[in-house]
């Protein structure tokens, strides 16, 4: 077995701290390359994340602006036919009416008098639905506007 002097042992240690200094820097700057790399794939995937929220957000803005567009036709074509409705409905209270003074003129005054407040709270009634038609109509009508 040959024999280690003190100078080929210090030789040796220094060797060894020089290897270790060198894998350690070596380690680092491949920990630094890598940090570089995974901030640019980063970069890079986040730019891609944005550009696709960008042009969902457009399209479903652009799909909200055609369904207003067509909830507001819908609403239009829902009050046109709601006032021929109603001016039909009109016609036929007219003719009905009409009809049931003549009814009324020849019964008796108590049952006259019955009919007539008959009448009168049919009227309304009917005077009542027509609000709440007419209200549920605007809040439509706000619900497509907002």
């Amino acid at each position: 077995m040959p024999e280690i002097t003190a100078n080929e042992l210090t030789r040796i240690a220094k060797d060894t701290f020089y290897v270790g200094v060198g894998l350690g820097v070596i380690g680092v700057q491949k920990a630094q390359v890598q940090r570089v790399e995974l901030t640019k794939a980063v970069k890079e995937q986040a730019g891609e994340a944005k550009g696709q929220l960008e042009r969902l957000t457009a399209e479903a803005e652009s799909l909200l602006a055609e369904l207003r567009t067509r909830l507001s036709t819908a609403a239009d074509t829902a009050d046109d036919r709601v006032k021929d409705l109603e001016a039909r409905l009109d016609a036929v209270e007219s003719r009905v009416e009409a009809l049931l003074d003549e009814i009324e003129a020849k019964l008796p005054e108590q049952a006259r008098e019955i009919v007539a407040q008959a009448r009168t709270t049919a009227r309304d009634a009917r005077a009542q639905a027509r609000e709440t038609a007419r209200d549920a109509r605007t809040q439509v009508r706000k619900a497509v506007a907002a």
